[in-house]
């Protein structure tokens, strides 16, 4: 790996963070509508939970947070390996480095990106694996 390619990941990465800061932004308490489907019992359980009794909460929430996660976990990594292409900046150096540099310099991320599996409700464990502790559905799958 060399430096020229770790900067093009590290700004592709960074490219990306805007756009999911946006979409945080629109899912941020009093910027989006609570649901309102109206006044019976099922449409009460509906919005309570889309968006809490009060909007702010439910899914909305959780969306909120995960999006805040992955904004935070994606500049981590554009951070990181702008520190790597740093510290590894000449042929020698690259040729000695770890695989404990490249988990050093994405650890935050690591966290960030466990906190959104967690924020979303999904069982993650330490080794990075997540399963769903929830859902149901049907789907079809193409080939």
């Amino acid at each position: 790996m060399n430096t020229a390619s770790m900067d093009l990941f590290a700004k592709n990465i960074a490219a990306l963070v805007p756009h999911v800061v946006e979409a945080r932004n629109r899912m941020a308490a009093g910027s989006a509508s609570a649901v309102q489907p109206g006044a019976f019992y099922d449409a009460y359980q509906l919005r309570s939970q889309t968006s809490g009794p009060n909007g702010g909460a439910g899914l909305q929430q959780k969306y909120y947070n995960v999006l805040a996660d992955l904004a935070e976990g994606l500049q981590d990594v554009s951070n990181g390996m702008l520190k790597l292409s740093k510290t590894h900046s000449t042929t020698e150096d690259r040729n000695r480095m770890k695989t404990s540099d490249l988990l050093e310099a994405l650890g935050n991320a690591s966290a960030d990106f466990q906190r959104l599996g967690n924020d979303s409700g999904a069982t993650v464990t330490s080794t990075g694996g997540s399963s769903s502790s929830t859902g149901s559905g049907t789907g079809s799958t193409k080939t």
